[in-house]
């Protein structure tokens, strides 16, 4: 069942205006979230600024444990917890090893999106990208 009143549920499309990243910003950054109370499904396609696409997807329950990730080679798993109605955390992981936190955030008035992350290849490794991503509610699908 579609939670369409999630406030997470929708299209999600990047705004290199209103985001704050250490990488080069990406040519298109499109996420299309399906979110329920226990689960959440990203589909998310990504042009990087050197035109590399990017295709990720995952299926996760909001119950801390590891689940795969396809099409992310920084992180073969990702697990979620629900924060409250508008927040979810995210750990992703690399050979068991935490690569990626996050912290997703929906605004209010439900419009605006907000991932804050950090890239870290391991507990004694420099943070080699951290960023702000701030994305607005679309109409246009992910294929």
């Amino acid at each position: 069942m579609i939670h369409q009143n999630d406030p997470f549920t929708g299209t999600w499309n990047f705004s290199p205006k209103r985001s704050k990243l250490d990488t080069p910003l990406p040519r298109t950054w499109v996420q299309e979230i399906v979110a329920t109370p226990d689960e959440i499904v990203v589909r998310e396609d990504i042009v990087r600024s050197n035109g590399i696409s990017s295709n990720v997807r995952i299926w996760a329950r909001f119950d801390g444990t590891d689940y795969p990730v396809s099409g992310m080679p920084l992180v073969e798993s990702m697990a979620y917890r629900r924060l409250d109605s508008h927040r979810i955390s995210g750990i992703g992981k690399k050979n068991g090893i935490v690569a990626l936190t996050e912290t997703v955030t929906v605004g209010a008035d439900g419009n605006v999106l907000t991932l804050i992350y950090t890239v870290q290849p391991g507990p004694s490794s420099p943070v080699v990208a951290r960023g702000i991503a701030v994305f607005e509610k679309g109409l246009t699908a992910v294929r």
